[in-house]
């Protein structure tokens, strides 16, 4: 091969690189985005899941912590939507509970239950 061929190929390659680079990055950055897009219309997401785990947007928090991040919610605009989300399997027991802490705030509570099974 002579040294265009060469350097043609080098740049190929470069470019497949940066493009599975890129997309790679995409892969990991996008879902978080449109996890926070809900922040910017003033909806505060708790994901909750089938474990009893609480998430916030992406990033896992303890339940203890949340009647503190709604009252500063309600600080910062009271406008703001406070939203729970179900996952299939969470126990009753735990929705009931989250429930309750969020019972105290003057902000609109959303319960998002989890799609019903199909049969």
């Amino acid at each position: 091969m002579n040294r265009t061929g060469s350097m043609a190929w080098c740049a190929g390659l470069a470019a497949v690189a940066v493009s599975q680079l890129l997309l790679v990055t995409a892969l990991i950055v996008l879902p978080q985005w449109r996890a926070q897009q809900s922040a910017r219309r003033g909806i505060v997401t708790f994901f909750v899941a089938g474990d009893s785990s609480i998430r916030l947007w992406n990033r896992p928090i303890d339940s203890a912590v949340m009647p503190g991040l709604i009252r500063r919610a309600e600080q910062l605009d009271s406008c703001t939507r406070i939203r729970l989300v179900l996952s299939p399997g969470v126990p009753w027991g735990v929705v009931h509970d989250l429930v309750s802490l969020l019972d105290e705030t003057a902000l609109d509570v959303e319960l998002q239950l989890p799609a019903a099974a199909r049969s």
